[in-house]
């Protein structure tokens, strides 16, 4: 099949997505298909329970283990829209990589290091070909280290290096404001005890 081929029929097959309502029910492969993702793919999120929600339907006098499966395409379609990203920081985010207090950023996470001294960026952050060609160089290694030391170290881009110190601040500067919040309130609380003492 050509690629003018190609794309006529995927035109064809998304238009018919956009007219079809929430509630169609869709097989495997439409589901897939979709997504963008594989039908392997999408097996391993209904395994993981990380996927969008599926319908699976089971006969009360079946033993079979595989059931049909199949999804609405509401959920489908929510699914999809909560996992759009802006930035690497918000694919942290959607592969659940929340950094948002201070344990959060001493646990150990990891970095990709270019010859045993450059950091190049998080693990679960850099583009998929971009980590597979790592993967098969020599050159790089995974190393575990949390966010606040890894600060420490050198970095090959500044605005790499910068996602993840502003990350640190915004975690440090919220836990100020919260610690000065509460210092206010217990003078307030001591204050007003103090006032309504009896002499």
């Amino acid at each position: 099949m050509s690629t003018i081929e190609t794309l006529r029929a995927m035109s064809e097959v998304w238009s018919l997505f956009s007219d079809m309502p929430d509630d169609a029910t869709v097989g495997v492969d439409l589901a897939a298909l979709y997504l963008g993702v594989s039908v392997k793919t999408l097996a391993r999120y209904r395994q993981n329970g990380d996927g969008p929600p599926y319908v699976q339907y089971q006969s009360s006098d079946s033993k079979a283990r595989n059931q049909r499966v199949n999804y609405l395409l509401g959920d489908l379609r929510s699914w999809r829209n909560g996992h759009r990203v802006n930035n690497t920081m918000q694919a942290a985010q959607v592969r659940r990589l929340t950094f948002s207090t201070l344990s959060d950023l001493t646990k150990p996470q990891p970095f990709w290091i270019f010859k045993s001294q450059i950091v190049i960026g998080h693990a679960l952050c850099i583009e998929d070909y971009i980590f597979k060609s790592f993967l098969i160089s020599n050159d790089y290694q995974v190393i575990w280290i949390c966010v606040n030391d890894v600060l420490l170290e050198k970095w090959s881009f500044s605005t790499e290096r910068k996602k993840w110190h502003s990350v640190l601040v915004y975690v440090l500067n919220r836990r100020i404001l919260n610690s000065v919040a509460q210092q206010e309130k217990n003078e307030l609380y001591e204050a007003l005890m103090n006032t309504n003492k009896i002499p």
